[in-house]
């Protein structure tokens, strides 16, 4: 395997009640991982599920906070590349018996129903899923295409924003009443922003996707790098702001 095995731990941090943070194992081409609980402790939904080889190091931080792996009853992926995707083969081929729900939407859907690799790996990156281990089969996706909020459990009701830019399937999870945005790669904290270089990236796109979230009302910012921030809204407008000082380059 091309990229070291993931025995280290992901350490949860409790960002508000019953919501999660799982760091992505730096230099491992992961990402974030973020957990909610439903209120009786019973299940748990993931956005997004990093690399793979980082999956057993979530598993031991749920098991650190005292939650069961084996909980896991729904994920929800916010495009589709590599390093949000990869770990749902691992996980489905650990949970035959009782796999959880995949959820996902547009062009993600069908990257993963197809599961396209050249789609999952941009080429400029020059790896591929077996470096990691794994052997990608079509999976089963739950499309959500269609729906503009959905219910995670009680108390966390999402809206489902597409966010392009960068990339084809990019969406924002926003849910109001808490003010968590989770945005995958669109934004991150410190007026950093995703990559839009890879196929089905766009300049323009990712621009005004950012300049849309501006609208919304976050205070908990929950990317797919780089730290979570409870300054939400003034992290958003600094990235509008800086991705608005590239317009003469592009």
């Amino acid at each position: 395997m091309f990229f070291q095995s993931g025995s280290r731990k992901k350490k949860g941090i409790e960002v508000l009640s019953n919501v999660y943070y799982f760091p992505e194992f730096e230099g491992q081409l992961d990402c974030n991982i973020y957990c909610i609980i439903d209120e009786n402790k019973e299940e748990i939904a993931l956005f997004d599920i990093g690399n793979g080889i980082s999956l057993n190091g979530l598993f031991e931080g749920l098991k650190d906070l005292g939650f069961n792996p084996e909980n896991i009853s729904k994920v929800f992926i916010t495009h589709e590349h590599v390093d949000h995707v990869l770990g749902l083969y691992k996980l489905l081929e650990l949970r035959k018996n009782n796999p959880p729900k995949i959820f996902a939407y547009g062009e993600t859907t069908k990257i993963l129903k197809t599961s396209d690799e050249k789609q999952m790996f941009p080429d400029t990156l020059g790896i591929k899923a077996s470096m990691f281990g794994i052997k990608l089969v079509p999976l089963e996706i739950i499309d959500i295409t269609e729906q503009k909020q959905i219910t995670i459990f009680p108390g966390f009701d999402f809206q489902i924003h597409y966010t392009p830019g960068h990339s084809l399937g990019s969406i924002c999870y926003y849910d109001s009443s808490n003010k968590i945005l989770i945005p995958g790669d669109v934004v991150f904290t410190q007026g950093s922003f995703g990559r839009f270089d890879f196929p089905g990236g766009s300049f323009e796109q990712l621009q005004n996707s950012i300049k849309f979230l501006t609208e919304l009302d976050v205070t908990y910012l929950l990317p797919g790098h780089m730290n979570p921030s409870k300054n939400g809204n003034r992290d958003i407008k600094l990235s509008y702001s800086i991705i608005k000082n590239y317009e003469s380059f592009f």
